[in-house]
């Protein structure tokens, strides 16, 4: 989440103001004129690339966060984010601003839910305020003390109880005890313990002169409970100083007594030694503790962290499954997979040798051998020069300054939990710090749930609820937004990198949307990606207070059920890029219904995804993965027909992704002996030689450097030099196709490196960007522009849209189609060097799938893709659709991670994953047509897609239900 931007508006009460916006050039937009009201829920909508998320972030936010920046020192400013100035004429009226983008979630595997929404900060200083200290050495709790404090827990005892006030005197090594007593008695002391017997200091019994005890008790005082106050706290101001801030009380253990702990026998008489100490220390342990501090329960600090794990939770270390991969294979096979490469041979030629010596048997499997044999392999024989694995790794170790050596010793590791803080992240002392019994790594390893029972249900003093009460309230604030948008089955220590998107996205809403701020501008970007109909419901809720509380809330989305709860709709437009920028509607919902806008159209069923007639049949057979069981997935076997689309649908969290992701497409690479992670836990795929090749289209991110752009994206730049390269001048200056490109030397312009600018460094302030001016922005030296194709240069072409380009390069099909594959998506707007880092979230998906289908050239293609329609327009929707029916039209498969209603209208195959998330989901329950699904009794999938069913075709549940029969 970014900072607060901006400054607050003067008057609390907006009444009907609005943020006023004239004159806004932000990339696309075109002069644009807007009134924003004030405390409402503004939804910006339209086509993708259209100049929403300019007009949203890249304006309002980034002009409020100017704004903000300039009531900071100039050296403050280095520290914070910086965001260009738009070009606007004038912004009036604009709130402070927050702003959430898919940009801010941190995918480190230091990254958890608990830091991300800052509930971990908040319940770190709740541990360093109230929580207690167990010793984790003898599990006994230790506590600070002070005269004060022993002194009234002195009074609180039976009054009639005797005890025995004091401290431990320790005896140094090679001075006799009498030399000791005798120093004490100088200082006023009378009487002493060591072991079993007391005795007078001037007087040592014979029988403890030649005692080999390491300390001698000083009784200051006896006394019993009604003693006088004065005198109370003047004898234990006097143990405490004597005793270096520690002192002893021994309590007379009554006969009737049996489950006393800590006693000890003195003279026959059994007493309890309770250990007081103004400092955290355990006397049995010999422990020292710190004192408390909120940095001490961060893994991310040297004071928290594991020493051995560094706070990460698991170690990276050789693992011997990747050493030896198969384990039927015998050694001289291979079975030692590092060995087999020719630069090893030799370590494997050495065990083979010295083999026959130490009976080590070389032709039997791998895992035929015995212990002692694997440990002759793992230990070496150090006599014969044979370092063995160990010996060889630590020989790697030596040289790794090498990048081929790193490589090499990374193939043989992975990630193993750590063996010191077994996952906790946190050293010992700071586990031995705890809250209702448990400490900080077990309350975040709770659900969140159950975390908040917990923190409810804590009992605590008046003086503790006085310095907890901020950081409970924040606390609960927190996991209460997280349990309002339906994640309380999620644990505060999971790492982002594990979230599904639906999921990640509603983590990244918490902390603005679980604060309590008012008067705020929030600009939240599509914050229903990823999100099953069901949990926008949720979302809404959430967002609905936030705007109750006073404070305008902006969104760029496409989600219908957003759009149609908002209070005021924008839609930015009428097409994209080019053809867009323009405001095209502001107003209400019933408004926009009336009119003739593109979402309008799409609102009003005007225009929508045609059903079709009837569904594709597996014509190509099916997949079966059994047994799949990774993370939340019950052992499931799933059947995924072929030659169809087929989407897998379920509420966010339900396990999708694993299944699909993480399972099915790990498990079809290995098959197919294509490079990707390892999958998830599965017993068996079948089917898999019905497709040539597997392709998974996901949400990692594309290139976001300056030099990125669709034409180098889709490989489309390399047939386009080469054209350029054959010209008549460019062969007579011995041009190769390498002087077109802009990354190298060569064609590129020097002064400016091939970006067509320079950067120049404010200091404190942003960077300026200004056009080079030795190129003129083109990138390109003079001589590379002199040469033309069809009276065009290569800076020319590169300004030109896919479409536009799609035609001056007619006659050359190798350019065109890749051109092709842009235009086949919706992307034909597009200009081919336009930098990616401009292109909004829907256009960066949809040039991802565009170079994906450039490179496929075989048929029966499984393409697995993970949410295709996010950050699409319900137009772009259309688009993407056609694309998929050109790709099954040719015979190839389609798996699809979806929650769009219009994408599931469409399919030919639904498989539901659920009930629920986490633990309540990992199985099927629906599968079939999607009118099959929609007849689900346990499927919310079903409920919702019942639903829009029969608002699109105008039948009745039942009538849907006949036409899904088989």
């Amino acid at each position: 989440m970014n900072e607060p931007a901006s400054e607050p508006i003067d008057d609390p009460s907006t009444g009907d103001r609005s943020i006023e916006l004239r004159g806004v050039e932000v990339h696309n937009l075109r002069m644009v004129d807007l009134d924003v009201p004030l405390g409402k829920l503004v939804v910006f909508c339209g086509v993708s690339g259209s100049g929403k998320t300019s007009l949203a972030l890249d304006t309002l936010y980034a002009e409020g966060q100017r704004r903000y920046l300039e009531s900071f020192s100039v050296y403050t400013r280095q520290f914070l984010q910086k965001l260009e100035k738009p070009d606007v004429e004038r912004i009036d009226n604009l709130p402070a601003a927050i702003a959430v983008s898919h940009d801010d979630a941190a995918r480190s595997s230091r990254s958890t839910i608990g830091t991300a929404t800052e509930t971990l900060d908040y319940l770190r200083l709740l541990m360093a305020k109230v929580a207690e200290l167990t010793c984790h050495g003898c599990g006994k709790s230790i506590r600070k003390a002070s005269a004060s404090t022993i002194a009234a827990e002195v009074q609180s005892l039976d009054p009639s109880t005797k005890l025995m006030l004091g401290f431990f005197e320790p005896v140094p090594e090679g001075i006799a005890l009498e030399t000791l007593a005798a120093s004490l008695r100088g200082r006023g002391f009378s009487r002493g313990v060591v072991g079993e017997t007391s005795f007078m200091l001037d007087t040592i019994p014979s029988e403890m002169v030649s005692s080999s005890a390491s300390e001698l008790g000083v009784i200051v005082d006896r006394i019993t409970p009604t003693v006088a106050q004065q005198r109370l706290l003047d004898s234990l101001e006097t143990s405490l100083t004597s005793g270096g801030g520690a002192c002893v009380l021994w309590r007379a253990v009554r006969d009737d007594e049996t489950s006393t702990p800590d006693v000890v026998v003195i003279d026959g008489q059994r007493w309890q030694r309770l250990d007081y100490s103004q400092r955290l220390q355990c006397r049995a342990c010999q422990i020292v503790y710190s004192d408390p501090t909120p940095q001490l329960f961060s893994f991310n600090s040297p004071l928290g962290a594991c020493n051995v794990c560094e706070g990460f939770g698991s170690t990276i270390d050789l693992d011997d499954a990747l050493i030896v991969p198969d384990r039927s294979k015998s050694i001289r096979e291979g079975a030692i997979a590092p060995w087999n490469s020719p630069a090893y041979l030799h370590e494997l030629q050495e065990l083979l040798a010295l083999a026959p010596d130490y009976k080590l048997p070389v032709d039997v499997p791998y895992s035929e051998l015995t212990e002692k044999h694997k440990q002759l392999i793992r230990e070496g024989v150090p006599e014969r020069d044979f370092g063995g694995l160990r010996g060889f790794f630590a020989w790697l170790e030596r040289r790794k300054y090498k990048m081929h050596i790193r490589v090499f010793l990374s193939r043989w590791r992975s990630s193993k939990l750590c063996h010191a803080c077994h996952g906790a992240r946190l050293n010992a002392e700071s586990l031995s710090w705890r809250i209702a019994g448990k400490n900080i790594s077990e309350i975040t390893a709770l659900r969140i749930d159950e975390a908040a029972e917990l923190l409810a249900a804590l009992s605590l003093s008046a003086t503790q609820k006085k310095l907890a009460r901020v950081m409970l309230d924040q606390i609960q604030s927190r996991l209460a937004f997280l349990r309002q948008v339906g994640l309380g089955y999620l644990k505060l220590d999971r790492t982002l990198r594990t979230l599904s998107g639906g999921e990640a996205q509603r983590v990244a809403l918490t902390s603005a949307l679980g604060s309590s701020l008012v008067n705020m501008l929030y600009v939240l970007d599509e914050p229903s990606v990823g999100l099953h109909p069901s949990d926008v419901e949720r979302l809404l809720v959430a967002v609905k207070g936030l705007r109750d509380r006073g404070n305008t809330v902006v969104l760029v989305e496409h989600e219908e059920q957003m759009l149609r709860e908002s209070d005021w709709l924008v839609e930015v437009g009428p097409g994209a890029g080019d053809a867009g920028g323009n405001i095209t509607f502001s107003g209400e919902l019933d408004e926009m219904l009336a009119g003739t806008t593109v979402t309008g159209d799409f609102l009003a069923g005007r225009r929508g995804v045609a059903i079709p007639a009837a569904r594709r049949t597996a014509t190509r057979g099916w997949l079966k993965l059994s047994g799949a069981r990774g993370n939340n997935l019950k052992n499931l076997t799933v059947e995924f027909p072929l030659g169809v689309m087929c989407l897998v649908t379920g509420v966010s969290g339900s396990g999708k992704s694993t299944l699909v992701q993480e399972t099915l497409y790990g498990a079809l690479c290995k098959r197919k002996r294509k490079d990707c992670d390892p999958p998830l836990d599965y017993d068996d795929v079948v089917g898999d030689g019905q497709i040539d090749d597997v392709i998974l289209v996901d949400q990692s991110p594309i290139g976001r450097s300056g030099r990125s752009n669709p034409v180098t994206y889709i490989k489309a730049f390399d047939p386009i030099r080469a054209v350029f390269a054959e010209q008549v001048d460019a062969r007579t200056h011995n041009y190769t196709a390498g002087h077109f490109s802009f990354n190298v030397d060569g064609g590129r312009c020097d002064a400016c490196q091939g970006e067509g600018f320079l950067r120049i460094d404010m200091q404190f302030l942003a960077d300026v960007l200004r056009k080079c001016p030795a190129c003129g922005g083109s990138r390109y030296r003079k001589e590379i522009l002199q040469v033309k194709y069809r009276g065009r240069s290569i800076a020319e072409v590169l300004e030109m849209t896919a479409r536009e380009a799609f035609s001056f390069f007619r006659g050359q099909p190798k350019v065109q189609g890749k051109l092709k594959q842009l235009i086949d998506v919706g992307l034909d707007y597009l200009r081919l060097g336009q930098p990616a880092s401009t292109l909004s979230s829907g256009e960066a998906q949809r040039l991802k799938l565009a170079a994906f289908l450039s490179e496929a050239s075989r048929n029966r293609t499984l393409f697995i893709l993970d949410e295709p329609t996010t950050g699409l327009h319900f137009a772009d929707v259309v688009k993407l659709l056609d694309c998929f029916e050109a790709l099954l039209d040719v015979g190839h498969s389609l798996i699809i991670v979806e929650h769009n209603l219009q994408l599931m209208r469409a399919a030919d195959y639904l498989i539901d994953l659920g009930p629920g998330a986490g633990d309540a989901g990992g199985t099927v329950i629906a599968q079939g047509t999607p009118e099959q699904v929609a007849t689900s009794p346990l499927s919310l999938t079903g409920k919702y897609l019942a639903a829009s069913l029969a608002e699109v075709q105008g039948r009745s549940a039942a009538e849907i239900a006949a036409a899904g029969s088989p």
